[in-house]
């Protein structure tokens, strides 16, 4: 019966010696539902405002900066070749400077999956304003008017998908920003 006892207590006090003792940040929702929960050990993938790529394992979190462990894979060269590597590194980031979270399973390492996503509005973009340019270089080169063949259609089919494109990567920018969609809680663990 003792040793019993003796177990439970041993127990009981390496639960209270070995629970969290670091603070955590949750991402919510407007209406203070959790989206996600990032503490000590867990995997975090987002862009700062500067654009610096975060994705690694977090550390520690302590006084609203959160400390993780970047990995990297290249290839380092040998005398023989070259061979292939691993370099860790250690970064401590403020969550404030933290611009998008990417917390879904829709990204996969700080970059969201899909044609439509990623090229879609670049592409565009790039159309629209190349059609534009060398619509009106070439006119101005042959001396015509821009009303003159029916250029003006062309020209503001143009002038749309460029603004489709820009209106697209602006809601997709607009939805990712912490202050956007979700906020972010700090939770400063008190002991």
């Amino acid at each position: 019966m003792k040793q019993a006892i003796l177990f439970i207590l041993l127990v009981s006090i390496a639960e209270v010696t070995l629970s969290q003792s670091s603070d955590f940040i949750v991402l919510k929702k407007r209406n203070n539902r959790t989206i996600k929960t990032y503490y000590p050990g867990a995997f975090i993938s987002a862009v700062t405002y500067n654009g610096f790529s975060i994705n690694g394992f977090i550390k520690d979190i302590r006084n609203d900066t959160l400390i993780i462990l970047q990995q990297e894979r290249r290839l380092m060269p040998t005398d023989f070749g070259a061979t292939l590597d691993t370099l860790s590194y250690t970064v401590g980031v403020d969550y404030h400077t933290i611009k998008s979270f990417h917390y879904t399973s829709q990204y996969t390492w700080g970059r969201k999956r899909g044609f439509v996503e990623i090229n879609l509005p670049r592409l565009m973009k790039v159309g629209g304003i190349g059609f534009l340019i060398l619509e009106l270089v070439n006119t101005a080169y042959r001396k015509e008017s821009i009303t003159a063949n029916k250029k003006m259609l062309p020209l503001g089919i143009a002038a749309g998908v460029a603004a489709a494109g820009i209106f697209m990567s602006y809601q997709q920018n607009r939805s990712d920003k912490a202050g956007g969609k979700y906020k972010v809680v700090y939770v400063k663990n008190t002991k």
